[in-house]
């Protein structure tokens, strides 16, 4: 361009600069993230498609060109149809999305479309941008919130339930309790009080447990450990402990293991125990009086040798379930929601444990119901056999002689740091003739047993979580001690921190037993006996 700046010099230097131009705009269409399409406004023919139609789209730009009807790829028949039919009038903005088979994937675009002119004729442009991972995001955002907000509902319902179910037993304690105080002269009706209080005490314990059993699973903390097991003898024993919630509703409870050959496997006792009588539990309670309970062991062939496949049934004639009730069943927090269901307490907890615990022991749970008509619950689960031979079942008169309960002459020094605990505990071991010393802390205990010498205590109660010295640190001092007859002594922990890593942590610092708290008096008495 000359100083004169005319018309003819500016068309010269477009001219010589064409070469410039047209590299500048190869170089755009080649490396932004945007195809960009130039389409005729008369004919809808592609003029022009960018060179980056084959690394964005992942079809080559010569597909476009050759418009080929038969293309298999449904995003390139989406965008063919698009240019074909589309005829802007301004700039408009929206989403389309396809399969596109040459990414073996769906994807998003953004389309900008509007009209241009080029060289006095009218046209079309179309700008495609790939937002799939963007739409993609947003989805998974969507759906964590929807997720969250379910969860939120799920919990404010399990919330205003907890509080309802631990309100009414709190309420009948705290009511019986006063009333008792109130009839002290009248026997009958303070042992009925107190009944109804250790009724509602159990309610309270049961609605604890699972709120703790359901956050154990959920942090993975919670883990099978197997034992060799006698399964009729667990099927007996959940007999005793329903014996009572049958008789309450006079409901008929029938137990068949008849299609059963070997009862000794190795299993996580405990669990299991615990998952049968969630369901025993659920069955009784959603059973109107009269009803009936059936508990069912099948064992089935197992190809794997030393192994046997058994499948539990759980039996009931009661509510049944709704079939939308049923595909959440399993799931926390959940409840069935009807005027006769909602009159029955509990957390909507116990079917999600009891799921957890079959699939920790690799078994299957299934459920078939009908409203009115009452559920049945399937679990199948395998077990490793061990020999028979191996079980040692007390005799009649073993068990009789077991019976027999006398501590007289034996001391106990209980180590507490809560005096209502020290109390109860002591009432409970004097009642059957032991001799109690205390102490309120684990450093109180060692001084105890060092200034008592070897002899004095036959066993020490100890608690775990105390101030100045410790349950498990006070054990191992203990087991330091020069004297061996007072580092011997059996330390058996009582405590609140009831889980298998609570055992085993009493276990490893030197403790010999282990009893939880709520005290149960009869596994208390049991492990004394077994001890002393």
């Amino acid at each position: 361009m000359n100083k004169s700046g005319s018309v003819s010099d500016q068309s010269g230097w477009a001219y010589e600069n064409q070469q410039y131009i047209w590299d500048l705009y190869q170089s755009i269409s080649q490396n932004i993230d945007a195809v960009i399409f130039i389409v005729g406004k008369q004919d809808k023919k592609i003029e022009y498609v960018f060179e980056n139609a084959d690394r964005v789209l992942g079809i080559p730009a010569e597909t476009f060109y050759a418009d080929d009807d038969g293309e298999p790829n449904e995003l390139y028949q989406k965008i063919r149809k698009m240019i074909r039919e589309k005829q802007p009038t301004k700039r408009e903005v929206w989403e389309m999305e396809g399969v596109n088979q040459a990414f073996s994937q769906n994807m998003w675009l953004n389309v900008i479309s509007c009209p241009i002119k080029l060289g006095g004729k009218e046209k079309y442009i179309f700008v495609l941008s790939d937002v799939t991972e963007e739409h993609l995001i947003r989805r998974a955002l969507s759906e964590a919130a929807k997720a969250a907000e379910l969860a939120s509902a799920a919990k404010s319902r399990f919330l205003s339930n907890m509080s309802h179910d631990i309100r009414t037993p709190m309420n009948a304690i705290i009511g019986f309790a006063t009333l008792a105080e109130k009839n002290l002269g009248d026997n009958e009706k303070v042992r009925d009080y107190l009944h109804k209080i250790l009724s509602s005490g159990n309610i309270l314990l049961d609605l604890i447990n699972d709120v703790l059993d359901m956050s154990r699973i959920e942090s993975g903390k919670m883990q099978i450990q197997e034992s060799r097991a006698n399964l009729f003898g667990i099927f007996d024993d959940l007999k005793i402990v329903i014996a009572e919630q049958v008789k309450a509703k006079s409901l008929k409870f029938t137990v068949d293991v008849s299609q059963a050959d070997n009862p000794f496997v190795y299993c996580d006792e405990i669990h299991l125990k615990q998952m049968l009588m969630n369901l025993l539990s659920n069955a009784i309670k959603f059973t109107p009086e009269g009803g009936e309970v059936m508990l069912s062991l099948v064992q089935e062939p197992c190809e794997a040798e030393g192994y046997g496949n058994y499948v539990f049934h759980v039996k009931d004639t009661g509510l049944g379930m709704s079939q939308e009730f049923v595909q959440k069943v399993f799931d926390a927090f959940e409840r069935e929601v009807n005027s006769t269901v909602n009159k029955i307490q509990g957390t909507g907890l116990g079917m999600a444990i009891t799921k957890s615990i079959v699939e920790l022991m690799n078994g299957i749970i299934q459920v078939e119901t009908k409203q009115g008509e009452g559920t049945e619950f399937t679990v199948s689960l395998t077990f490793r056999l061990w020999e028979q031979e191996l079980y040692q079942a007390k005799t009649p008169e073993e068990e009789e002689n077991g019976g027999e309960i006398d501590f007289t002459g034996r001391r106990i020094l209980l180590v507490e740091d809560n005096e209502l605990n020290r109390e109860i505990a002591s009432e409970i071991l004097l009642d059957y003739g032991l001799e109690v010393e205390s102490a309120e802390n684990g450093q109180a205990a060692l001084e105890k047993l060092k200034s008592g010498g070897a002899g004095r205590y036959d066993l020490v109660l100890m608690d775990v979580q105390m101030p100045v010295m410790n349950g498990y640190e006070a054990t191992k001092a203990i087991r330091q001690l020069e004297d061996p007859g007072l580092a011997g002594i059996t330390i058996v922990a009582m405590t609140a921190n009831a889980f298998h890593e609570d055992r085993q942590a009493a276990l490893e610092s030197g403790m010999d037993g282990f009893i939880s708290k709520p005290i149960d008096v009869e596994q208390l008495v049991k492990t004394l006996k077994g001890i002393l």
